[in-house]
């Protein structure tokens, strides 16, 4: 992990003037509140002596002006430094979502599958939110401890040599704390963030299969492995923070060492320093290690945003072709400059938006040793036959691009699939799954995920297509089309690709779940809603006989060789 990443992946979404501006505002707050501290202890002890010795002579008039300008110029210096710092977490926040959102754009259809259940949504919210917090959350209250700390040791010097030499250890002895109690604290933390993806691995599952659990009555078993993740998660960031409560409790030790050092040494040097002199020198120490408590929390805040620009550096990589930062689309390999291959890759992309066919050479297919060579464009239908378990779901995922394939045996108008963005492959390719995605909206709105310009008049010819036209768009389909049956959910999801047109259509045993005559009605219905689109159905071998007519080629698994059906003639198969 590179350390300045996230200060670098800053810096593009904000201006310079607007972070030295934060930091600067915040190091003069924070100076004003110690100079207050200080200026305050000094004219308080010395009014004491003043009294005590029947002083007329001496005026309070300036040091009480000083203590009320140094009141009012912190609080507007910290009021200003609030409005700038969260003026550039805002701006730097809508950038970074901006550009990481055009980034996910540009991520292959394999690399977008990997992050479907939420991992994407993560890094545009959170992620983004803690490497836009560094100006407010780290940049301005460190530097202001740091220069703090620095100008209390510098006067320090200038007052006592040997005053400050005692400080500057018991200051070393500080960072040495902190930095110890981060690393314990980091330590924990990365556990506990184990135990959490453990916990909502184990959430979800429960959920997704609650039916079954209760069926099998394992309801109890899964109930305390939920539990036996939260106690893991719980003690991990409860180790966490103690190892956090311990570093604050060493600073404030060490702060303590410090202030009565300070009051010994100078108190020893009297008369040559007066009484008020000395605890105006102690309170100003007071105000820097105040400061310098907020250490451990600063580096927890600095080493999140470290993590954070990591995982959206792919995202938020340069789209300039001869930026070395950025990378090449699917390979993630460094750009360099001048190469000519990723010179032409914006136009070749651009090139392909009109792309109409996927060709498949030399592909191998899952448990057998034969390959598939084929290419898939314009109207026909090609049949994939097998048993469960035969790979038809897998064959499909390849040629879509969402499942890994060996290089070189899956193209998209020539350039390899894998290669390419997932938006440029959506375009062509429209793969649905045997239990796509449904939203937790209408039935309009999922419909509309395809086409969001289609009218009533076209979703319900949609509908009518699967034969879900007594389904009213208003109806909610409830968390992942909980509410509809199993063959409507399969429907609606055919629905939404037709609504799409894709050159090249994939469907995963897209009659699971309907009864004989519905199926027969979809089988047939696709093919004139979308008669320029290759059409590619993977079946299962009893459904066979539910196509209205044959398809012009057949692809069969399972049996390590390729079989034809009868109504094809031989030269149709493209399977050795």
């Amino acid at each position: 992990m590179r350390p300045n990443r996230a200060w670098r992946l800053l810096r593009t979404a904000v201006p310079l003037r607007a972070l030295v501006t934060g930091m600067l505002l915040a190091t003069a707050g924070e100076l004003a509140g110690a100079a207050l501290l200080g200026v305050s202890g000094w004219f308080l002890t010395t009014c004491a002596v003043v009294t005590l010795q029947a002083d007329t002579t001496w005026s309070w008039m300036y040091p009480s002006g000083a203590v009320r300008a140094l009141a009012l110029g912190r609080t507007g210096l910290r009021y200003l430094e609030r409005l700038a710092s969260h003026r550039a977490l805002l701006s730097a926040q809508v950038a970074l979502r901006a550009r990481s959102a055009r980034g996910a754009a540009r991520l292959t259809a394999r690399e977008l599958r990997a992050q479907r259940d939420g991992t994407l949504l993560t890094r545009l919210t959170t992620d983004v939110e803690t490497v836009a917090g560094l100006p407010a959350n780290v940049c301005a209250p460190l530097g202001a401890a740091v220069i703090t700390a620095c100008l209390v040791e510098i006067l320090l010097l200038a007052a006592t040599p040997r005053l400050g030499l005692a400080e500057l250890v018991v200051w070393a002895a500080g960072l040495w704390c902190a930095r110890r109690a981060h690393r314990r604290s980091r330590a924990q933390l990365a556990t506990a963030a184990e135990a959490r993806a453990a916990l909502r691995t184990v959430l979800l599952g429960s959920r997704a299969s609650f039916d079954e659990l209760r069926c099998l009555d394992a309801v109890p078993e899964a109930r305390r492995a939920a539990a036996t993740a939260v106690t893991a998660v719980e003690s991990a960031e409860w180790a966490a923070a103690r190892a956090e409560r311990l570093g604050r409790l060493s600073l404030r030790l060490l702060a303590a060492v410090g202030q009565a050092v300070v009051l010994v040494i100078a108190l020893g040097a009297a008369p040559a320093q007066p009484v008020a002199v000395v605890v105006g020198e102690v309170l100003l120490l007071a105000a820097g290690w105040e400061l310098l408590e907020r250490l451990p929390r600063l580096l927890q805040h600095l080493a999140a945003a470290k993590d954070a620009a990591d995982r959206l550096a792919p995202l938020a990589a340069d789209e300039r072709p001869g930026d070395q930062s950025a990378e090449r689309p699917g390979d993630g390999s460094a750009v360099r400059p001048g190469d000519q291959t990723w010179d032409r890759w914006p136009r070749r992309v651009a090139a392909l938006d009109g792309a109409r066919s996927v060709e498949a050479s030399g592909l191998p297919l899952l448990g057998s040793s034969a390959t598939l060579t084929t290419t898939l464009s314009g109207p026909g239908l090609t049949l994939i036959t097998g048993p469960n378990g035969s790979g038809k779901s897998t064959l499909l995922g390849r040629l879509a691009g969402r499942l890994p394939a060996p290089a070189g045996t899956v193209f998209l108008d020539g350039t390899p699939v894998h290669r390419l963005p997932a938006g440029t492959v959506a375009g062509t390719v429209t793969l649905v799954e045997a239990d796509d995605w449904l939203a937790d909206d209408t039935v309009a709105a999922n419909l509309r995920q395809a086409a969001p310009s289609a009218g009533p008049t076209a979703l319900e010819a949609a509908l009518d297509v699967v034969g879900l036209s007594a389904l009213p768009l208003d109806a909610p389909v409830g968390p992942g089309g909980r509410l509809l049956s199993q063959g409507q959910r399969r429907r609606l999801a055919i629905a939404r690709a037709v609504l799409r047109r894709p050159p090249v259509l994939l469907l995963d045993e897209p009659v699971a779940g309907l009864d004989r005559p519905a199926a027969q009605a979809l089988l047939a219905g696709l093919p004139r809603a979308l008669p320029d689109t290759a059409l590619v159905i993977a079946l299962q071998d009893q459904d066979v006989d539910l196509l209205e007519r044959p398809p012009t080629e057949v692809v069969r698994l399972g049996d390590d060789l390729a079989a034809v059906a009868p109504s094809v003639p031989a030269a149709a198969t493209r399977v050795p």
